[in-house]
Protein backbone atom coordinates (compact mmCIF):
# COMPACT_ATOMS: atom_id res chain seq x y z
CA UNK A 1 0.00 0.00 0.00
CA UNK A 2 2.79 2.00 0.07
CA UNK A 3 2.66 4.03 -3.47
CA UNK A 4 1.80 7.14 -4.52
CA UNK A 5 0.06 5.48 -6.92
CA UNK A 6 -3.39 5.57 -6.55
CA UNK A 7 -4.73 3.25 -9.10
CA UNK A 8 -2.39 0.64 -7.42
CA UNK A 9 -3.39 1.18 -4.64
CA UNK A 10 -6.73 0.62 -5.51
CA UNK A 11 -6.30 -2.59 -7.00
CA UNK A 12 -4.06 -3.66 -4.09
CA UNK A 13 -7.14 -2.56 -1.82
CA UNK A 14 -10.03 -4.05 -3.61
CA UNK A 15 -7.97 -7.91 -3.61
CA UNK A 16 -8.11 -7.10 0.50
CA UNK A 17 -11.26 -6.07 0.30
CA UNK A 18 -12.79 -8.43 -1.68
CA UNK A 19 -11.25 -10.98 0.23
CA UNK A 20 -12.48 -10.22 3.58
CA UNK A 21 -15.83 -9.66 2.35
CA UNK A 22 -15.95 -13.20 1.08
CA UNK A 23 -14.64 -14.80 3.96
CA UNK A 24 -16.66 -14.75 7.21
CA UNK A 25 -14.20 -17.09 8.93
CA UNK A 26 -11.36 -15.02 8.35
CA UNK A 27 -13.47 -11.69 9.73
CA UNK A 28 -14.82 -13.59 12.69
CA UNK A 29 -11.20 -14.70 13.55
CA UNK A 30 -9.61 -10.79 13.37
CA UNK A 31 -12.56 -9.79 15.13
CA UNK A 32 -11.94 -12.25 17.88
CA UNK A 33 -8.38 -11.62 18.04
CA UNK A 34 -8.35 -8.12 18.73
CA UNK A 35 -8.93 -8.56 22.38
CA UNK A 36 -5.70 -10.32 22.47
CA UNK A 37 -3.82 -7.39 20.66
CA UNK A 38 -3.21 -4.89 22.70
CA UNK A 39 -1.98 -2.42 19.47
CA UNK A 40 -5.45 -3.65 17.92
CA UNK A 41 -7.23 -3.29 21.11
CA UNK A 42 -5.70 0.60 21.42
CA UNK A 43 -6.15 1.30 17.46
CA UNK A 44 -9.84 0.16 18.03
CA UNK A 45 -11.99 3.54 18.61
CA UNK A 46 -15.59 5.22 19.33
CA UNK A 47 -15.30 8.81 17.47
CA UNK A 48 -17.75 11.36 16.42
CA UNK A 49 -18.08 9.82 13.42
CA UNK A 50 -18.88 6.28 14.25
CA UNK A 51 -16.95 3.25 16.04
CA UNK A 52 -14.47 0.90 14.36
CA UNK A 53 -12.00 -2.09 14.95
CA UNK A 54 -8.67 -2.27 13.74
CA UNK A 55 -8.43 -6.01 12.29
CA UNK A 56 -5.10 -5.73 11.04
CA UNK A 57 -2.04 -3.70 11.31
CA UNK A 58 1.12 -3.28 9.67
CA UNK A 59 2.81 0.15 9.81
CA UNK A 60 6.23 -1.39 8.22
CA UNK A 61 3.93 -1.89 4.79
CA UNK A 62 2.30 1.04 5.29
CA UNK A 63 -1.42 -0.24 5.96
CA UNK A 64 -3.96 -0.73 7.95
CA UNK A 65 -7.36 -2.47 8.05
CA UNK A 66 -10.79 -1.19 10.21
CA UNK A 67 -14.47 -2.17 10.60
CA UNK A 68 -16.53 0.65 10.74
CA UNK A 69 -19.89 0.70 12.48
CA UNK A 70 -22.45 2.79 14.19
CA UNK A 71 -22.37 5.39 12.25
CA UNK A 72 -23.69 8.79 14.00
CA UNK A 73 -24.81 10.63 11.00
CA UNK A 74 -26.12 13.94 12.71
CA UNK A 75 -22.00 14.36 13.04
CA UNK A 76 -21.12 13.34 9.13
CA UNK A 77 -21.92 16.30 7.86
CA UNK A 78 -18.91 18.14 8.03
CA UNK A 79 -16.53 17.93 4.54
CA UNK A 80 -13.23 16.69 5.79
CA UNK A 81 -9.80 14.89 4.26
CA UNK A 82 -7.63 12.15 5.57
CA UNK A 83 -3.65 12.46 6.25
CA UNK A 84 -3.70 9.54 3.99
CA UNK A 85 -5.44 7.22 0.91
CA UNK A 86 -7.83 4.93 1.47
CA UNK A 87 -9.87 2.43 0.35
CA UNK A 88 -13.82 1.08 1.64
CA UNK A 89 -16.31 -1.52 0.88
CA UNK A 90 -20.19 -1.44 1.88
CA UNK A 91 -20.48 -4.82 3.86
CA UNK A 92 -24.20 -3.72 4.81
CA UNK A 93 -26.46 -0.89 4.85
CA UNK A 94 -25.06 2.19 2.68
CA UNK A 95 -25.20 5.82 2.40
CA UNK A 96 -25.02 8.83 0.45
CA UNK A 97 -20.85 9.70 -0.49
CA UNK A 98 -20.65 13.25 -1.43
CA UNK A 99 -16.83 13.82 -3.02
CA UNK A 100 -16.11 18.01 -2.68
CA UNK A 101 -14.11 20.26 -4.55
CA UNK A 102 -11.65 22.46 -3.26
CA UNK A 103 -11.97 26.28 -4.16
CA UNK A 104 -8.97 27.21 -2.11
CA UNK A 105 -5.95 24.90 -3.42
CA UNK A 106 -4.89 21.30 -2.64
CA UNK A 107 -3.59 21.70 0.79
CA UNK A 108 -3.92 23.28 4.23
CA UNK A 109 -7.41 24.18 5.84
CA UNK A 110 -10.36 25.07 4.70
CA UNK A 111 -13.96 26.17 5.62
CA UNK A 112 -17.71 25.27 4.01
CA UNK A 113 -17.39 27.76 1.87
CA UNK A 114 -13.94 26.75 0.05
CA UNK A 115 -15.43 23.54 -0.77
CA UNK A 116 -18.23 22.73 -3.38
CA UNK A 117 -19.90 19.52 -4.76
CA UNK A 118 -18.38 17.84 -7.22
CA UNK A 119 -19.51 13.95 -7.22
CA UNK A 120 -22.53 12.64 -5.46
CA UNK A 121 -22.84 9.16 -5.26
CA UNK A 122 -24.78 6.28 -3.58
CA UNK A 123 -22.73 3.61 -2.04
CA UNK A 124 -24.62 0.39 -1.05
CA UNK A 125 -23.69 -2.99 -0.36
CA UNK A 126 -20.88 -4.15 -2.27
CA UNK A 127 -19.43 -0.65 -3.00
CA UNK A 128 -16.33 -0.17 -3.21
CA UNK A 129 -13.86 3.18 -3.69
CA UNK A 130 -10.69 4.82 -3.57
CA UNK A 131 -9.90 8.09 -2.25
CA UNK A 132 -6.52 9.92 -1.90
CA UNK A 133 -5.10 12.04 1.11
CA UNK A 134 -5.84 15.60 -0.56
CA UNK A 135 -9.88 14.58 -1.29
CA UNK A 136 -12.59 16.52 0.72
CA UNK A 137 -15.64 14.29 1.17
CA UNK A 138 -18.85 13.54 3.58
CA UNK A 139 -20.17 10.05 3.95
CA UNK A 140 -23.84 10.49 5.85
CA UNK A 141 -24.91 6.82 6.35
CA UNK A 142 -27.48 5.16 7.36
CA UNK A 143 -27.91 3.72 10.85
CA UNK A 144 -26.72 -0.21 9.99
CA UNK A 145 -24.28 0.76 7.69
CA UNK A 146 -21.26 -1.69 8.23
CA UNK A 147 -17.77 -0.98 6.32
CA UNK A 148 -14.54 -2.29 5.71
CA UNK A 149 -11.84 -0.02 5.52
CA UNK A 150 -8.10 -0.05 4.39
CA UNK A 151 -6.08 3.14 5.07
CA UNK A 152 -2.11 3.71 3.10
CA UNK A 153 0.39 5.04 5.45
CA UNK A 154 0.47 8.98 6.01
CA UNK A 155 1.10 11.44 3.54
CA UNK A 156 0.99 15.20 5.18
CA UNK A 157 1.11 15.87 9.08
CA UNK A 158 -2.22 17.04 9.20
CA UNK A 159 -6.06 16.26 7.88
CA UNK A 160 -8.62 19.23 8.12
CA UNK A 161 -12.50 19.77 8.54
CA UNK A 162 -14.22 22.72 8.05
CA UNK A 163 -14.09 23.99 11.72
CA UNK A 164 -16.88 26.19 11.69
CA UNK A 165 -19.46 23.00 11.15
CA UNK A 166 -18.22 20.73 13.46
CA UNK A 167 -20.43 19.33 15.69
CA UNK A 168 -20.91 20.12 19.18
CA UNK A 169 -19.16 18.84 22.01
CA UNK A 170 -22.20 17.25 23.84
CA UNK A 171 -22.61 14.91 20.91
CA UNK A 172 -19.34 13.48 21.11
CA UNK A 173 -18.24 10.26 22.29
CA UNK A 174 -18.95 10.12 26.54
CA UNK A 175 -15.08 9.83 28.23
CA UNK A 176 -13.98 6.21 29.30
CA UNK A 177 -13.75 7.61 32.46
CA UNK A 178 -16.82 8.99 34.33
CA UNK A 179 -16.34 12.61 35.02
CA UNK A 180 -13.88 13.60 32.31
CA UNK A 181 -15.05 15.70 29.33
CA UNK A 182 -16.38 14.23 26.05
CA UNK A 183 -13.72 13.31 23.48
CA UNK A 184 -13.58 13.69 19.31
CA UNK A 185 -11.93 10.04 19.57
CA UNK A 186 -10.77 7.77 22.09
CA UNK A 187 -9.81 4.08 22.46
CA UNK A 188 -12.90 1.86 22.74
CA UNK A 189 -13.38 0.09 26.45
CA UNK A 190 -13.44 -3.76 26.08
CA UNK A 191 -17.21 -3.50 27.15
CA UNK A 192 -17.60 -1.21 24.11
CA UNK A 193 -15.76 -4.04 22.10
CA UNK A 194 -17.87 -6.70 23.42
CA UNK A 195 -20.64 -4.75 22.07
CA UNK A 196 -19.42 -3.97 18.91
CA UNK A 197 -18.70 -7.55 18.61
CA UNK A 198 -21.88 -8.66 19.37
CA UNK A 199 -23.72 -5.93 17.00
CA UNK A 200 -21.61 -8.08 13.90
CA UNK A 201 -22.67 -11.50 15.72
CA UNK A 202 -26.40 -10.16 15.43
CA UNK A 203 -26.50 -8.76 11.66
CA UNK A 204 -24.49 -12.31 10.64
CA UNK A 205 -21.32 -10.30 9.31
CA UNK A 206 -19.08 -12.29 11.54
CA UNK A 207 -19.92 -15.81 13.32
Amino acid sequence: MDTDDLRQMQRLSRTVLDRLASDRELLTQLVNDIVRDPERMAASRVTLLLNRLSLYQAADRGFEIRLNMNPRPDNQLVPHDHCYAFATRVLAGGYVHVVRRRTNGWAGPFAGADVEPAVVSVERSGSAYTLGESMVHQAVMEPDTVTLFVRGPRRKRLSYAAEELMPPPVTWPAAALPGNEPEESRPCTLPEYQRMRAYLIERNLIG
